[in-house]
């Protein structure tokens, strides 16, 4: 019974690798546990690894309901691409229905300092439709209520452990440690 599985499985991740995704996670676990170092040092990966690994060890761990994530690196940081997103019923289920499959392309550009980083959108895209990311942004401010922190789209963010910096090339991302 599970052989009949096998195939949906296979097609679904065929255009990711194993190794190559592992390639990304070795050396974010590697220089987690590093000490810090004079020097700062850099290491750069393919579109092809980075995509493996956010597909095959990121989504699975971090954000299991990202069942699809695809990035295009181009030069100067700039960055597009899809991601999409299911829902399930049980865990979701405040979510309405039309709000459960949803695939989101997006296009903008890296901004990265001091081991922190943040995503400024050009394009964002949801289900097809146009949306403009500052009126986007504002809707989640005010749905957020009374929280006593209000997230943002364009927040900056901690990166992981050891790196410093991020930028990206034509189909290359670099991780700066």
């Amino acid at each position: 019974m599970f052989f009949l599985f096998l195939p949906a499985f296979s097609n679904k991740f065929s255009e990711f690798s194993v190794d190559q995704g592992r390639k990304v996670d070795n050396f974010l676990k590697k220089i987690a546990k590093k000490r810090k170092t004079v020097f700062l040092r850099k290491v750069t990966f393919s579109e092809n690894d980075l995509n493996s690994y956010m597909n095959i060890f990121y989504a699975k761990k971090y954000a299991p309901e990202a069942k699809y994530i695809k990035f295009k690196l181009d030069v100067k940081n700039q960055v597009s691409g899809t991601i999409k997103i299911e829902l399930g019923k049980k865990k979701h289920t405040n979510v309405p229905d039309m709000f459960r499959d949803i695939e989101i392309d997006f296009d903008g550009k890296i901004e990265s300092s001091k081991s922190r980083m943040r995503f400024v959108f050009n394009k964002l895209r949801i289900n097809g439709t146009s949306f403009s990311p500052e009126l986007l942004d504002e809707t989640f401010r005010v749905a957020q209520g009374n929280a006593d922190i209000k997230k943002s789209l364009f927040d900056w963010f901690n990166l992981l452990p050891g790196i410093k910096r991020i930028t990206t090339d034509f189909k290359e991302i670099t991780f700066h440690y």
